[in-house]
């Protein structure tokens, strides 16, 4: 109950920073818009690295792109990037594609996405970034730590790192050992305002 209130504070603290999420009704939804020009960027990483997607696919990066996807990684240990809201899960490799890369795992990212929704009150972005440790023989998970970002709600900050110790790893050298074996996963989590703020004040109230 106090975990509750705090978080319903908290959003009620950060609302007047945060930029108002827009909808579409049900005439716009209809109409088809003239989709803009996606122009191709840089690869974050640098020249020369492939980018891969959730699902192991080559993909560009474009001005298609969310900007947290586009912008250019100053940071060499920089791998992963994870973009989680409640209704989307996607990630971006952006370096190293020829010596590791994640294993596919829809099941836990729609996993990811429902835990989420709980946070859809009102509308706020924010970002972590987590150091990954993996064992040198096997390639597993050894360590997890929050690097140079934690996310502002405690709760958010856990989402994250569950989120990243569940990835599994496939090691391009012959013997199947890690070549790399630490390295950093950015993230960026998006939330909707899901109700107003007169409702979460009225939430607030009725929990008191």
């Amino acid at each position: 109950m106090h975990l509750f209130l705090s978080v319903v504070v908290f959003f009620l603290l950060i609302h007047c920073q945060s930029t108002p999420h827009t909808s579409t009704n049900a005439k716009e939804e209809v109409t088809e818009p003239t989709l803009p020009i996606k122009d191709l960027l840089p690869p974050p990483g640098g020249e020369g690295e492939i980018i891969l997607n959730e699902r192991g696919e080559e993909v560009q990066n474009h001005t298609g792109e969310i900007p947290f996807f586009q912008k250019k990684s100053d940071l060499p240990t920089e791998i992963f990037r994870v973009y989680i809201a409640s209704d989307s899960y996607q990630v971006r490799q952006i370096r190293h594609t020829d010596k590791i890369r994640r294993k596919p795992d829809a099941g836990g990212d729609e996993l990811s996405k429902e835990e989420m929704k709980k946070f859809d009150l009102l509308n706020f972005v924010d970002d972590g970034m987590i150091t990954i440790g993996l064992n040198t023989i096997t390639g597993k998970l050894e360590s997890i730590a929050f690097d140079r970002r934690v996310p502002r709600i405690n709760d958010i900050a856990k989402i994250i790192q569950n989120d990243a110790s569940r990835f599994n790893y496939e090691h391009s050298s012959k013997d199947g050992t890690p070549i790399i074996t630490r390295f950093l996963i950015s993230y960026q989590i998006r939330l909707y305002p899901g109700k107003t703020r007169d409702e979460v004040k009225q939430m607030l109230q009725k929990k008191k």
